[in-house]
């Protein structure tokens, strides 16, 4: 079993330290790229075989591997997907989160959910940040950590387990940062804001409509802070917290994931949240063997999690959740463990989230600077474990991640919370029992822009604006980025089911 690793997040997902260049709310940052350096776009055929909608452009952006040496003969390239638009209205672009996902990756998916209008007015840019996809720099032989299983049932040790995490991640780390000299240190969100801003001046738009989704959020964030003359219109779905450490990126997660649990059970019953209650309690001192190994309260708490962020998974995980309540509740013996089996066995087929991604882990630790101890994550856990469970500080995962890195491979991304005065103020649609960002990240984000606005959503999904059928969410959004017209207030959405698969 795996310890958790943080999905596309996170992530917030996800998910600055002290000490973080903040840049006053009052003074316009310079509005061009380093003067040592041109940016030169490229346009090229497009890899055979490539989903795209018609009559994309496939191009390459030129940039310096580290802005902060632009003419120092190294650079990189980033990938980008454009299509144009019919009424040529300027360019819209997204990031999908992670950090790490592939923008390209989505270029279909994404432009086709897109209402007309939208697609009519704005040219539409999908882009690989550094070091994701098909942009360099490219990482070569990086290990993944090792496995540290906490004891599948009764008490854990949380100082023991955090002291081996720890060890595991910095082994792993510090390899792929010494293997990787010329491509490691130069993931950072400081160094992808000034590729973005270097991109937009490359395809002639005057501002930028930007979509920031889960870790996109931060990519926005540093970028209103930075560039703030560049951008026309922000959205920010599934916002990380301003002010963001990397302590808080993690130990923030078991409160958060008790509100998504019990916003879940009120939605589709609940009597959901006693049957978790009742799993767990059963789990912390049993292990139900299934033909795919033991199903431990670490897996349970693995799935639970990972389908809580998609509503249409709603009904499939209320079946589950039934049927495995009902089995460790039964009485009659023979029969309660082939029904224990069979229920295990059918959590653990399910798939489940990718391990954790170097691309992540280095973004990250170049973007958040502090460096958690074991004691302290040990602390954090004993709390956790007394308010929501012996399963809830596993979240608290993402706070290790970084060790065995230095704080200072990259600038820190600009964040905080001094306030952002933008010509036009975000809209921010954030989900009540988000599982991956939680609603008071988002909300102290918002707080950090001067007149922005906030959509709540009645759910745990996680990146909502046309993932749901809420017009509630969606018309208000399409609203803004056509005409830059807020609502008077923020708004909150009720739940609404998404279709059956």
């Amino acid at each position: 079993m795996k310890p958790f690793r943080l999905a596309a997040p996170a992530l917030s997902l996800g998910l600055l330290a002290a000490g973080l260049i903040v840049l006053p709310a009052q003074a316009a940052p310079p509005q061009t790229t380093a003067p040592a350096f041109t940016p030169t776009l490229a346009y090229e055929a497009c890899p055979p075989g490539e989903k795209l909608p018609a009559g994309t452009r496939c191009a390459t952006l030129t940039v310096p591997l580290d802005w902060q040496t632009p003419d120092d003969g190294r650079t990189i390239e980033i990938a980008l997907r454009v299509k144009r638009s019919k009424q040529r209205g300027g360019g819209l672009t997204f990031n999908p989160g992670g950090p790490g996902a592939a923008g390209i990756t989505y270029t279909s998916a994404i432009y086709s959910e897109l209402p007309a209008s939208v697609r009519a007015r704005f040219d539409f840019v999908a882009w690989d940040p550094r070091g994701v996809g098909l942009s360099g720099p490219v990482l070569n032989d990086c290990p993944e950590p090792r496995d540290v299983d906490p004891p599948a049932t009764g008490p854990v040790d949380w100082r023991v387990f955090w002291e081996e995490q720890l060890a595991a991640n910095a082994e792993a780390n510090s390899a792929c940062l010494t293997g990787n000299p010329d491509a490691a240190p130069y993931l950072g969100t400081w160094q992808v804001v000034r590729d973005l801003e270097a991109m937009r001046i490359a395809l002639g738009y005057e501002q930028w409509n930007y979509w920031g989704m889960s870790y996109g959020t931060r990519i926005g964030h540093a970028y209103a802070r930075t560039f703030p003359n560049s951008l026309r219109a922000l959205i920010m779905d599934g916002s990380v917290m301003a002010g963001e450490t990397l302590y808080r990126f993690g130990t923030t997660y078991p409160a958060a994931l008790e509100v998504s649990q019990q916003v879940y059970a009120s939605i589709i019953g609940r009597g959901q949240a006693h049957k978790i209650d009742v799993i767990f309690d059963y789990l912390d001192d049993s292990v139900i063997p299934t033909a795919s190994g033991d199903f431990t309260r670490w897996e349970f708490a693995l799935q639970l999690k990972d389908q809580l962020g998609r509503q249409v998974a709603y009904p499939a995980l209320r079946e589950q959740v039934n049927k495995l309540y009902d089995a460790v509740v039964a009485t009659n013996t023979p029969r309660r463990a082939r029904a224990l089996r069979d229920a295990g066995e059918a959590w653990m087929g399910r798939p489940r989230a990718n391990p954790m991604a170097i691309t992540l882990v280095l973004i990250n630790c170049s973007d958040l600077h502090d460096r958690p101890t074991a004691s302290q994550l040990a602390a954090a856990s004993m709390a956790a474990e007394r308010q929501y469970g012996t399963a809830s500080p596993l979240w608290s995962f993402n706070s290790s991640i970084c060790e065995g890195l230095p704080a200072d491979m990259s600038p820190a991304s600009p964040s905080g919370t001094d306030t952002i005065a933008l010509a036009t103020p975000p809209m921010f649609v954030l989900s009540t029992g988000d599982s991956a960002t939680p609603w008071v990240w988002g909300r102290s984000m918002a707080n950090s822009f001067a007149r922005s606005r906030t959509i709540s959503y009645a759910s745990t999904q996680h990146v909502t604006y046309m993932q749901t059928p809420s017009a509630c969410v969606n018309d208000p959004v399409t609203t803004y980025l056509l005409t830059l017209r807020q609502p008077n207030r923020d708004i909150s959405c009720g739940f609404v089911p998404s279709p059956v698969p």
